[in-house]
C-alpha cells in the first residue's frame, strides 16, 4: 500500500544519503592522503640490505638483493635442528647471535665465532649417506631438508653445548607462506624465515622507537632485509599497500609481531626486557591495525611478499601505494 511505498521511499533517500555522504568522505579523506589511491608516490631510498644465510644467526649487509622465488638468495636457507629436527633460534639459544656464517662466490658456507675455528663446508641439495634426507619441523610446518654433515654439527654442538645439526633445502623442500595473507600473486613461498619471505623497515621507525628508550638500540636486533630511509616519518610502511623498487613490485602483506629476540644484544647474546615493554605502549595488535596476533603482540617492520625474480640494490628509489585501510591484507584491497 501507499504506507509501504513511503516506507520504501524513505529507505531508499536514506540509503542514497547515506551513499553520497560516505563518497564524500572518502573523497576528502583521499585529499588529506589518509587513504590509499593507485597512483605510485615516491616514499623513500634503501638504504641497507641483509641477508641471514643461517636462521638466527649473524647477518650479512649486502650491496644488492638477489631475489628468487624463495626470497632473498642466501637468506635463511639453512636452519639450526635439535635431535627432534625442531627448528632452534635465540628464542631458546641466546648465543646463536654469535655465529657468523658467510656464503663465498663458489657456494661455500663459512662459520665463524668467538673462541672457535671457522669451520668451511660445501653445502648440497643432494642426499647420500653423509647427507641424509631428513624431516623437520618449523613452526607448524613441516619440510623436507637435507643434513649438512656431521662437521659442521659437530662444530656447532659443541659452541651451543647441546645436539645440534645443520639442515638445509632439499630438492623437494616445500613451504608456502601464510594463505590467509599471502596476496594470490605473489610466488608466496618462503625458506626457513618465520613466516615471509622478506621484512622491511624504515630508519625513521626506529629512530622513533629509539628516541623512547634510555639506551639506543640497532637495526639488527629486527633482522630486516630491506631498510629504508623514508620521506614519511616514523611507520610511514604501515600505510603501504604495495612497493615497487626499481620495477619490482612487491606486496605489503601485514605488520610483523615482534618476539624475545628483539630483546638479545645481538653480539654478546645478553637479553633484557627492551623493546617490548616499550612496543606494548604504542605497537600492539589495536594500536597497528593488525590483522592478527594476540592483544599481548606487539608489532615491528612490515612483512613483505615479492611476485617476480630481480635484484633490489642500496640507492634504489622506493614507490609506494597507499594502503585504503591499514587493518585491510592486500589480498582484499
Amino acid at each position: 500500500g501507499p504506507a509501504a511505498m513511503a516506507g520504501w521511499a524513505k529507505a531508499a533517500a536514506l540509503t542514497a544519503a547515506a551513499a553520497y555522504g560516505a563518497m564524500k568522505m572518502i573523497e576528502e579523506m583521499r585529499k588529506r592522503g589518509l587513504i590509499g589511491t593507485e597512483e605510485w608516490v615516491e616514499v623513500g631510498t634503501v638504504t641497507t640490505l641483509f641477508v641471514y644465510p643461517i636462521k638466527s644467526c649473524k647477518g650479512q649487509a649486502q650491496e644488492a638483493l638477489r631475489l628468487d622465488e624463495y626470497g632473498a638468495v642466501n637468506d635463511r636457507r639453512y636452519m639450526i635442528v635439535d635431535e627432534n629436527g625442531r627448528f632452534v633460534t635465540q628464542r631458546q639459544e641466546a648465543t646463536l647471535c654469535q655465529i657468523a656464517p658467510s656464503i663465498s662466490a663458489d657456494g661455500s658456507l663459512k662459520i665463524e665465532a668467538p673462541g672457535m675455528s671457522a669451520c668451511t663446508v660445501r653445502p648440497t641439495k643432494r642426499t647420500s649417506a653423509e647427507h641424509p634426507e631428513l624431516e623437520a619441523g618449523i613452526w607448524e610446518d613441516d619440510v623436507t631438508v637435507v643434513d649438512q654433515g656431521g662437521e659442521i654439527s659437530t662444530w656447532l654442538s659443541d659452541f651451543v653445548g647441546r645436539k645440534l645439526r645443520l639442515v638445509g633445502m632439499s630438492e623437494r623442500y616445500e613451504r608456502i607462506s601464510s594463505r590467509k595473507f599471502t596476496p594470490r600473486r605473489s610466488f608466496g613461498k618462503t625458506a626457513f624465515s618465520d613466516g615471509y619471505p622478506l621484512l622491511l623497515i624504515s630508519e625513521e621507525s626506529l629512530h622513533h622507537l629509539n628516541s623512547l628508550l634510555s639506551v639506543p638500540l640497532p637495526m639488527n636486533r629486527f633482522r630486516p632485509n630491506i631498510v629504508i630511509k623514508t620521506d614519511g616519518g616514523a611507520f610511514a610502511e604501515d600505510s603501504w599497500k604495495r612497493i615497487k623498487i626499481d620495477n619490482l613490485e612487491m606486496d605489503i602483506v601485514k605488520p610483523c609481531s615482534r618476539c624475545k629476540i628483539t630483546t638479545t644484544d645481538q653480539v654478546t647474546g645478553y637479553r633484557d626486557e627492551e623493546p617490548l615493554i616499550t612496543l606494548s605502549r604504542f605497537r600492539t595488535r589495536k594500536d597497528v591495525g593488525a590483522p592478527c596476533g594476540d592483544k599481548t603482540d606487539v608489532f615491528f617492520g612490515q612483512n613483505v611478499c615479492h611476485m617476480t625474480e630481480g635484484e633490489v640494490r642500496r640507492g634504489h628509489r622506493v614507490f609506494a601505494r597507499r594502503n585504503l585501510f591499514f587493518f585491510l591484507s592486500p589480498m582484499f584491497v
